[in-house]
């Protein structure tokens, strides 16, 4: 496959674009209010979405109104080719790579929407502030190396492919790549809800490629600290946050405890039991049903009722001169991923350049909160949502991604593959084929780690 370089300019430079920028940003403001009124997975939130990819595919072709051009002569934009997997599907998809300024690169640039349809129908789609091009070799991990190794060794010619060459990437005595999974912080038994998320991940990757497993999701008995991750986190070469998809985390989740508690109590039912009475559809990739049934109350739970709480917080404590204790969860932008011991920024894991080249945080909006910052501590592709949703389709979405990754897939691709799995699983007006972004480098794959 290969991957066109779109470069937009720094805002400030062309007001045209800047105002329909704006606009954007104007309309994404209304989807918490939409969430809360019709749910996480309405189908107003795909309109939503499709008139912002409105606006902003209007923004590049105001640029360059043969960005998207089939017939684009060659050479009149910057390309990016990936060695052949020896897969039609994969070897045949042309990608596009947005490089944005650091102000405008969290936006969802895969909504990109030309009237007719979402260009990511048919196309990859990664944001960065740099060229999907390799940087100069000085400047290169590992395995941006062996990237470059690959293309020499498939060649040009068509008469070799990526799964031939397997072989000269990683012999016999090199250790498999390791990828570790990063549980949230939770209670007890929640926990266990939250490791059916490794359950799914770990078969997907069985798959393999060519008959071989590229690697392998390490999950560990005991629950990961922030400091067992900064000192360990180098040794793996990537790295699977789950956390709460529908709502941010908070370090104290007393409240509503009792209700529940009560709810995963119901996990005893059985599952006919449990569809009958909730209408719950049966599951794949691993994932409980129960899951579906407490992001549903959770969701309301939190939708309706923390922004009132909010504001009598902040008025009591304004009151009293600031005695009483304010709402823990973190702001938009200063989130960090919450493991049992406390937060853990992206700054912190990337000091010393030791961040794993792979990060998938399946959180709570985790592209625009997280995706800038780890990128620019190191890390070299970076995967989460881009919207509150459910952890039943999220999960499903993990699945899907690490599947195609697990069969030599880019990064880049595996998530566009991994959003045309959901849509044939959910439908076109279900938005979870549409909440997922890659930042980074989407050429980045397992047979290079």
């Amino acid at each position: 496959m290969r991957w066109i370089d779109i470069i937009l300019p720094e805002p400030g430079i062309h007001q045209e674009v800047d105002a329909l920028l704006s606009d954007a940003v104007a309309k994404m403001a209304h989807i918490p209010e939409i969430q809360a009124r019709d749910g996480l997975d309405a189908v107003s939130m795909v309109e939503v979405f499709a008139e912002v990819g409105q606006l902003l595919f209007q923004a590049i072709v105001d640029i360059d109104p043969e960005a998207f051009s089939p017939d684009r002569p060659s050479g009149t934009s910057s390309t990016t080719e990936a060695p052949s997997l020896d897969n039609p599907h994969h070897d045949n998809l042309r990608g596009y790579h947005i490089v944005a300024d650091a102000a405008i690169v969290d936006l969802p640039w895969h909504w990109l929407h030309n009237g007719v349809g979402f260009l990511l129908d048919k196309h990859p789609i990664c944001t960065g502030v740099t060229s999907a091009k390799l940087p100069d070799e000085a400047t290169q991990r590992p395995w941006m190396q062996r990237w470059v190794r690959a293309g020499f060794l498939v060649g040009d010619d068509g008469t070799n492919h990526l799964k031939g060459v397997l072989s000269q990437l990683r012999p016999d005595t090199a250790a498999d790549p390791r990828m570790l999974f990063v549980p949230g912080h939770t209670d007890r038994k929640r926990r266990r809800l939250i490791y059916r998320e490794a359950e799914a991940i770990q078969g997907a990757l069985e798959t393999g490629c060519h008959g071989e497993i590229l690697a392998r999701m390490e999950v560990q008995p005991d629950p990961i600290t922030p400091s067992d991750l900064c000192a360990r986190g180098f040794m793996f070469q990537a790295l699977h946050f789950a956390g709460p998809t529908s709502l941010p985390a908070t370090p104290d989740d007393a409240k509503g405890e009792a209700w529940m508690n009560q709810l995963i109590d119901d996990t005893g039912v059985p599952d006919e039991e449990l569809e009958s009475q909730f209408g719950l559809e049966g599951e794949v990739l691993g994932v409980d049903p129960i899951t579906s049934l407490l992001d549903d109350v959770t969701a309301k739970y939190h939708l309706n009722g923390p922004p009132v709480e909010v504001r009598v917080t902040a008025n009591k404590s304004a009151a009293s001169g600031g005695r009483d204790e304010l709402p823990t969860a973190p702001p938009a932008g200063q989130r960090s991923w919450l493991l049992d011991d406390g937060p853990v920024d992206p700054e912190l894991l990337g000091r010393g350049g030791l961040l794993p080249p792979l990060i998938f945080s399946n959180s709570f909006c985790a592209l625009p909160e997280l995706g800038t910052r780890f990128i620019s501590s190191g890390a070299s592709a970076f995967i989460g949502p881009v919207v509150p949703l459910f952890s039943r389709p999220a999960r499903i979405f993990a699945g899907y991604f690490y599947q195609a990754l697990g069969e030599g897939w880019s990064a880049g691709a595996a998530v566009w593959k991994a959003a045309q799995d959901c849509r044939a699983e959910f439908g076109d007006e279900h938005p979870v084929w549409l909440s997922y972004g890659v930042q980074g480098y989407g050429t980045l794959a397992l047979p290079y780690l």
